[in-house]
């Protein structure tokens, strides 16, 4: 036992005791860009998916981990991938100039990836550098978007509603940067235009009818032509409540 203990030991030294001297830069000449147009109500501090979990278990525990950080650094942004095992790993970091253009109805923020570097850390089987869609991350974030609608039905009628119309969200579906679940119950879910909306609806008795009070989140995922326009998605969501209120 005190043999095996020792080699464990001897290995993760071994493991975390060196890091490789980082790559060159690599420019990211051909990378497409990413762009959000955004209401000039929303906020242009977009942040992106950030998490470590673990994908590979053994006796001993967690073994490899998969992780992405985001940051901000001298007016850019930075996204690194790491594969780790809790003391020593391997990872690409991307440097992504960040610029926000206003003009008379939206916020244009741009995303240009620039360059691109990489590391390996441990002398012992170190992990190959991890792979990344840069683009594909950069265009995958969440906004929030609180709205009323006031119907002519009663509030009874319009949560029938929705119960009926829409489907309700999935239990796995994740607010970034927590690890909350949702409670089926007063949640929906609909696919719009370049986005997954998940909804908490919530209705009350107003004058001869109901009010109906939504908290969107809108996920986005990448768009064909590299713009996702967030006002056009939040229009578009609200256009899709009208109509289930007032059916």
């Amino acid at each position: 036992m005190y043999k095996r203990v020792m080699v464990v030991a001897l290995l993760a030294s071994l493991a975390g005791c060196k890091v490789t001297q980082p790559s060159a830069d690599v420019p990211l000449t051909n990378m497409p860009s990413v762009s959000y147009k955004l209401p000039l109500d929303q906020s242009v501090d977009i942040s992106f998916n950030a998490y470590n979990r673990c994908v590979n278990s053994g006796s001993n525990g967690c073994t490899k981990y998969d992780s992405i950080k985001f940051g901000r650094k001298a007016g850019n942004v930075v996204v690194e991938r790491r594969v780790h095992n809790g003391v020593a790993g391997s990872g690409s970091v991307y440097t992504i100039n960040e610029t926000t253009e206003r003009t008379s109805d939206s916020s244009i923020v741009t995303y240009q990836p620039v360059k691109m570097s990489s590391y390996q850390q441990g002398l012992l089987l170190p992990f190959p550098i991890p792979k990344m869609d840069i683009a594909n991350y950069l265009s995958n974030t969440q906004f929030k978007k609180k709205f009323e609608l006031n119907s002519e039905y009663p509030s009874q009628s319009v949560k029938a509603n929705f119960d009926r119309m829409m489907n309700k969200a999935r239990s796995d579906f994740r607010f970034y940067g927590t690890n909350s679940r949702l409670d089926l119950e007063d949640y929906y879910m609909v696919d719009v235009d370049g986005a997954k909306v998940v909804m908490l609806v919530e209705t009350f008795p107003y004058r001869n009818g109901s009010k109906v009070v939504v908290n969107a989140v809108v996920q986005t995922h990448k768009s064909n032509t590299g713009i996702i326009d967030v006002a056009a998605i939040m229009k578009s969501v609200e256009e899709q409540v009208s109509k289930v209120i007032n059916s």
